[in-house]
């Protein structure tokens, strides 16, 4: 019976051990079901982005989540085989065809919902949608003016919106909001404790409306104090340049650190041999001009010999010579050839005489050899 008796105690403690292990707490089961359901709904968003990516891919473009031009320009291409075109619809209002490139109708400052409605290659027809936010424009900022204890900055922005902006230099730190008009200008006139101190001054600033902010304007840096003439890049770095700073120990320095330098001298360079050239050309032609000019004069110039001519002249009298007599010439050989209207009978000696220069042989009776010319009218030597 004893042995009974431990044998069920010794089961009920082991019972109580194994469950007493298992027990859960209300906070552990909570905690398990909300990280199965942050996992399920990670999924479930990762799926989706897959899916709109897929989709977007058809259009050809993926829309930015956010954007400070509100007349954004998007360039697509219609994915069905039949071209039934691509459509959208801004904001909950009906689809309306579009054609690529498509520019949004100057949405207003805030978030838009964007659908986009078209056809697949296999006629089934997809959805696509889209949350486009509209940002405000980066605020502009003009040259600050510096007076003996006051900082003036101004520029412009969207009408009507904060300007939030941020003054800076050393240990000094200066931050507020200033509102634009209706125009969109705006002016904040800085005066630091204790007067303005000499350093590098960064400005820089954004512009806010209806909750919505724009990025940050590039920073504007600018010195106050003895080199308060020099300009500052927006990083900070000095952009100053002097020739005279330049020596044999770092002209190359110099040239590597500014690469515009190259640029400008051989710009200069090429420049000044393409003028070279030109001015040379016109020099010579204007001397070769004045030489014959001078040369001409010379041979036109009175002279007591009245018979000097130019050499255009007397080879204009050497050529009307050489006419002459080819003329006269040939009239002898039509006198002597051609038989006048008293002589109709001639005999052979006659003939030969006059004929002697058409006649192939010499006189020991062999013939000569002559370049012969023929023609459709008549055989010419």
């Amino acid at each position: 019976m004893q042995k009974i008796f431990l044998s069920i105690l010794i089961i009920s403690f082991s019972t109580f051990f194994v469950f007493a292990q298992q027990d859960t707490t209300l906070d552990e089961l909570t905690a398990q079901s909300s990280d199965v359901k942050a996992a399920e709904i990670e999924d479930l968003n990762q799926k989706e982005e897959e899916r709109t990516k897929e989709i977007a891919n058809l259009l050809g473009f993926i829309l930015p989540e956010y954007t400070d031009n509100p007349s954004y320009v998007i360039t697509f291409k219609d994915p069905s085989s039949e071209e039934k075109g691509v459509e959208i619809a801004i904001d909950s209002g009906n689809f309306t065809i579009i054609k690529s490139p498509y520019t949004f109708p100057a949405l207003s400052i805030g978030n838009h919902d964007v659908k986009f409605r078209f056809y697949d290659s296999t006629s089934t027809i997809k959805t696509l949608e889209y949350d486009l936010i509209i940002i405000p424009r980066a605020p502009i900022i003009n040259i600050p003016e510096i007076g003996e204890t006051t900082i003036s900055i101004s520029g412009t922005a969207l009408a009507n919106s904060d300007v939030i902006y941020t003054l800076s230099a050393n240990a000094f730190n200066s931050s507020g909001i200033v509102d634009t008009d209706e125009n969109g200008n705006w002016t904040i006139v800085i005066t630091p404790e204790g007067g303005l101190s000499d350093a590098i001054y960064t400005f820089s600033a954004l512009t806010r409306k209806y909750g919505y902010v724009s990025d940050l304007s590039a920073p504007i840096t600018f010195t106050v104090g003895e080199n308060s003439n020099t300009p500052v890049a927006t990083d900070g770095k000095e952009i100053h340049f002097s020739f005279k700073d330049i020596n044999k120990g770092n002209v190359i320095d110099v040239v590597k650190n500014n690469n515009d330098l190259l640029i400008l001298f051989g710009v200069a360079t090429l420049l000044g041999v393409v003028l070279t050239i030109i001015f040379k050309n016109l020099i010579d032609a204007k001397r070769n001009e004045k030489k014959y000019k001078d040369a001409e004069s010379i041979i036109k110039k009175d002279s007591k010999d009245k018979d000097v001519k130019t050499l255009r002249e007397l080879f204009g009298e050497s050529d009307k010579k050489e006419e002459s007599k080819k003329e006269e010439k040939e009239e002898e050989i039509s006198k002597e050839v051609e038989p006048t209207q008293q002589e109709s009978i001639i005999n052979k000696d006659v003939f030969l005489k006059r004929f002697k220069r058409l006649d192939p042989d010499n006189d020991a009776g062999k013939e000569t050899k002559k370049k012969i010319k023929i023609s459709l009218t008549s055989k010419e030597e």
